[in-house]
């Protein structure tokens, strides 16, 4: 769709107040933000980076996308891995094509299989070239498969039905909660915002396009009002929202199961954590954040203390939307490096047995690029400044580490600090 499209949203704003109260949106609107739901993180942070009039959001994400760019396809352990970091797929691709509006610059999927294809049933495909097929041979045949294969149900059997099954329009208030347009609906929430007077209220018409839609996704992770600082430009809103400390850290658990280690260097003063040294295990997981939906992410906060805008569009989504089954083939996991009897024997992105330093930050370069001499040098800190220490992190420290990332630009730090030795280690 041409970018110069437009949809029209009606706003009611409290003019004291320069603050959106209410918005009735039609159906095109409603399905493309929850479009914005579907869209992989990798693919968020590409785009807000892209965005010029948006401040520096995502840091940490953004971050790992570029410590991809920049690392070789030698240090993965298939081409396809690294192409597939750059350019996440979102499973919904095809549902979002439809859209009215397209923020999402990502090229069309496509697909590819070996020249061994057609002889054997157990040669899948990829949408990933010059993946690995389980028989050994790169994938770099490029098929086509028509839209109403890869589909196994229209939404609602409905063409112009994306994600909302249901013809009507709808209201939203300014922190996103999405609900079917009835007077009874408005005037409840009218009356619980304390607005019993529609007429104290201002009426706006607003046309939406592209560039408007980047910027409510922006506001998605820096306001608890996206349509007021997206619509209004209250740019005292859009400040970064507040992580709070993970519960789990108050109480000193102990997780059961395997764990990575890692070994953080960390200034004795601040007690801010300046890099990690880690495997290839920790690099994975950090990496499995740029494919992750924004949908999936946001379902790892218990809380709306964190991207409540987006929590709320998830739970809308799930009222209000109707699940669709995407693509019926079966593709190979386009991280399997070589020939095996089932193609997710293999897992990870980077290859094994390959160190690896991390930033706060997440910055990430593989050590065998690495200078140690000259981070010492850049860090212009005394070597008896900070000292080394090693922690194991699980799932719940990935987890909160995802947390951070979204709002943080000291991911390690934020998470970690809780499970450093409380006082620097003492020369003998």
């Amino acid at each position: 769709m041409a970018k110069s499209e437009k949809i029209s949203l009606k706003l009611l704003v409290d003019e004291k107040k320069n603050k959106v109260v209410l918005a009735e949106a039609g159906q095109d609107f409603v399905d493309v933000l929850f479009g914005l739901l579907t869209f992989p993180m990798g693919t968020i942070a590409r785009l807000l980076e892209k965005h010029q009039k948006l401040p520096q959001i995502l840091g940490c994400y953004k971050n790992l996308s570029r410590s991809v760019s920049d690392m070789a396809v030698d240090d993965f352990k298939t081409e396809a891995c690294k192409s597939m970091l750059l350019s996440p797929k979102s499973s919904m691709e095809i549902h979002c094509r439809r859209l009215k509006l397209h923020i999402d610059d990502t090229q069309a999927t496509m697909f590819y299989v070996c020249s061994k294809k057609h002889e054997s049933d157990s040669c899948k495909y990829s949408n990933f070239y010059k993946s690995r097929c389980s028989c050994g041979s790169l994938m770099i045949y490029q098929i086509h498969v028509p839209e109403d294969e890869q589909v196994v149900d229209s939404l609602g059997n409905a063409e112009d039905v994306v994600f909302v099954s249901c013809r009507s329009s709808f209201i939203l208030t300014d922190d996103l909660k999405v609900m079917l347009n009835s007077i009874d609906e408005i005037v409840k929430v009218l009356n619980g915002l304390g607005y019993p007077n529609i007429n104290d209220l201002k009426e706006m018409l607003i046309d939406v396009g592209s560039e408007e839609v980047l910027s409510l996704l922006g506001n998605l992770f820096t306001s608890e009002s996206a349509l007021t600082s997206t619509f209004l430009m209250k740019q005292c809103m859009t400040t970064m929202l507040t992580l709070s400390p993970p519960p789990m850290f108050k109480t000193g658990r102990v997780e059961q199961g395997s764990g990575c280690l890692i070994k953080v260097f960390v200034g004795k003063l601040d007690r801010k954590i300046l890099y990690a040294e880690c495997s290839e295990d920790f690099i994975d997981s950090l990496l499995t954040f740029l494919v992750l939906p924004l949908e999936s992410a946001s379902s790892f906060f218990e809380d709306n203390t964190i991207i409540g805008c987006v929590k709320n569009l998830s739970f809308e989504l799930s009222v209000l939307g109707e699940g669709q089954k995407v693509v019926t083939l079966n593709p190979i996991d386009p991280k399997t490096s070589k020939s095996c009897t089932s193609v997710v024997a293999d897992s990870g992105f980077v290859k094994r047995n390959t160190k690896f330093i991390v930033s706060d930050d997440l910055i990430i370069t593989p050590m065998n690029k690495f200078s140690t001499i000259g981070l010492l040098k850049k860090m212009q800190i005394n070597m008896n400044d900070f000292e080394a220490q090693s922690i194991c992190i699980y799932k719940a420290e990935l987890v909160n580490i995802l947390r951070a990332s979204l709002t943080s630009s000291s991911a390690l730090t934020n998470v970690l600090s809780n499970l450093l030795a409380k006082e620097p280690k003492k020369e003998s």
